[in-house]
């Protein structure tokens, strides 16, 4: 509830107010002409921001990923931010700048690299992604076209420099993925080269390996097994030729002994004529098959084998001693022409019986040979199947690195012909490229500045000045001006007041000032609306301070 007394404080609260007000009119009124006078020239006198804007379609890959898999993978906005960063760097804007003249009112108070930074927030690019059904956007559609969009003063300017920078998107976009296209293509050539030199050199050893190891390799396994199979039939087979020749050669051994112990009785009877050498030598003959025999399968230490060489020598002495006597009883018979040859024996069937004996000495040696050769031969298979385990282990690690290796090779191989039909698709531009479908055209009507905001702001900031010149005049004024501040102030009475009088050159002299103040403010005024031309007019700086900058990069 409001008193009486609150009432009457708040009314000349006000009444002081507005009395502040009305004696320091004058006052509020420069700063706030001054002020405003100046935003006001600025909107007006500020050039125009014209803006170009180009839209690119990415068009998807025309030959389906399941027959042709690309080797440029990636988010595309990523790859948009990749190629921002090479398109807005220093060298590529900075040309730019100097061929298309940008930035006239820059070159003599800022440097290149601020311009450069100047032309960048002029930029921007808009990713525009797909849309649900009503059309709306989504926040993690996938990108489907983006716009390119450059800000300066002058419209032809905007228009051209929008197409050049539209026109290096598609550039560098095919160039970018060429490049990494033929970049996986010959990464991947050159990993072949040295999964191929290694695998050479693994197939090398391993073939080295074999070589040395021949016959005892794990594939050769079965076959040694059948072989070892047939030695071991043909060593029985051998052993019972053997055994066969044997027994000729003793039952015919055991005949030309009986021939001996019969030899005399025979001639007396007048049967075959054997001599004694004769025998004795077929005998020798024997002993000597056997003693080969035995050293087949036995040492020179072996009894038999030392027993059977005492009878070989002395039926060697016995021999010779037969042969002197024949010889000698052959002296005394006439000497027949012809070679020097042993003598067939006189007796037919001691003969037959001689050549049979050879035949069969023959065939036994022949046979031992071939057991003491299968033996050879079986012992050698034996070895060879005894150590396939330790080669297969050997060889297990050779051959281990040598497929994975192998596997290597071959995924390389598969990958390296994917990766050279995927740069073949780019540079056909036929892989997944940008591609203009809105040019920029000629802007009908300026984006900024926002002339408006910026009157209303300079009509704030001008009634501000003004509000704070009155109150700087009243805390420096410190002068009486009607009896109630006298009263307030001062503790003694106040007895009567008297009125300004002013005379005829007071008030022309008033006149006076007013008109030169007047004059002075119009000057003020048409000073500050000069000042405001040479600091708004084509100032390209000023106008990028004055309107909002955005994000180079953003999605709509």
């Amino acid at each position: 509830m409001t008193t009486p007394g609150t009432s009457s404080d708040t009314g000349r609260g006000l009444a002081s107010v507005l009395e502040i007000v009305r004696r320091r009119r004058l006052l509020a009124l420069l700063p706030f002409l001054f002020v405003l006078t100046a935003a006001v020239s600025v909107a007006l006198f500020l050039p125009g921001l014209w803006t170009g804007r180009a839209v690119i379609l990415v068009d998807r890959q025309q030959i389906p990923e399941a027959y042709v898999k690309p080797t440029v993978t990636g988010d595309l906005e990523t790859q948009l931010i990749t190629l921002s960063q090479e398109i807005l760097s220093r060298p590529r804007l900075a040309k730019i700048i100097d061929e298309m003249n940008l930035y006239p009112s820059m070159r003599g108070s800022a440097s290149m690299d601020e311009i450069v930074e100047r032309m960048r927030k002029d930029i921007r690019i808009e990713v525009q992604g797909e849309g649900d059904r009503r059309g709306r956007p989504r926040p993690d559609a996938r990108m489907v076209a983006f716009s390119v969009a450059y800000s300066t003063t002058d419209p032809r300017t905007a228009m051209a420099v929008t197409n050049r920078l539209a026109d290096l998107y598609v550039e560098e976009n095919l160039k970018f993925r060429e490049r990494q296209a033929v970049g996986t293509s010959q990464f991947l050539e050159s990993q072949l080269g040295e999964v191929r030199k290694r695998l050479q050199d693994q197939e090398q050893r391993i073939a080295t390996y074999k070589e040395k190891h021949m016959g005892e390799l794990p594939e050769q396994r079965e076959a040694n097994l059948r072989t070892l199979e047939r030695l071991q039939q043909q060593l029985q087979l051998a052993y019972e030729n053997n055994r066969r020749a044997n027994e000729r050669r003793q039952l015919i051994t055991r005949s030309l002994a009986e021939i001996d112990q019969t030899a005399g009785m025979a001639a007396a009877a007048g049967g075959p004529n054997v001599t004694p050498a004769e025998t004795t030598a077929a005998r020798l003959a024997l002993l000597r098959q056997e003693l080969v025999q035995m050293q087949t399968r036995y040492s020179d230490k072996y009894p038999d084998v030392i027993h059977t060489r005492e009878q070989i020598r002395l039926l060697e002495e016995r021999l010779q001693a037969e042969q002197r006597a024949q010889a000698a009883a052959a002296a005394a018979t006439p000497k027949r022409e012809g070679p020097a040859l042993r003598p067939p024996p006189a007796n037919p069937y001691v003969a037959s019986l001689m050549q049979q004996l050879d035949q069969a000495s023959v065939e036994a040696k022949a046979t031992a040979d071939e057991i003491a050769g299968l033996n050879r031969e079986i012992a050698a298979y034996q070895r060879r199947i005894e150590n396939t385990p330790r080669r297969e282990q050997e060889l297990a690690l050779i051959t281990r690195d040598h497929e994975t290796t192998r596997e290597l090779f071959r995924s390389l191989l598969a990958k390296r012909g994917e990766a050279e039909i995927a740069a073949d698709l780019e540079q056909r531009r036929k892989g997944e490229h940008f591609r203009i479908i809105e040019p920029a055209a000629l802007p009908e009507r300026p984006t900024g500045p926002n002339r408006l905001r910026l009157v209303l702001v300079g009509l704030v900031l001008a009634l501000g000045a003004a509000g704070i010149a009155v109150v700087l005049a009243e805390q420096v004024d410190t002068s009486y001006r009607n009896v109630e501040e006298v009263r307030a102030s001062l503790p003694v009475p106040v007895l009567s007041t008297i009125p300004r009088i002013a005379t005829e050159a007071d008030r022309a002299r008033v006149l006076r000032q007013r008109r030169l103040a007047t004059a002075a403010v119009a000057a003020g005024l048409l000073v500050v609306v000069g000042s405001s031309f040479a600091i708004a007019h084509r100032n390209e700086t000023l106008v990028g301070l004055l309107t909002p900058v955005e994000q180079p990069v953003a999605r709509r």
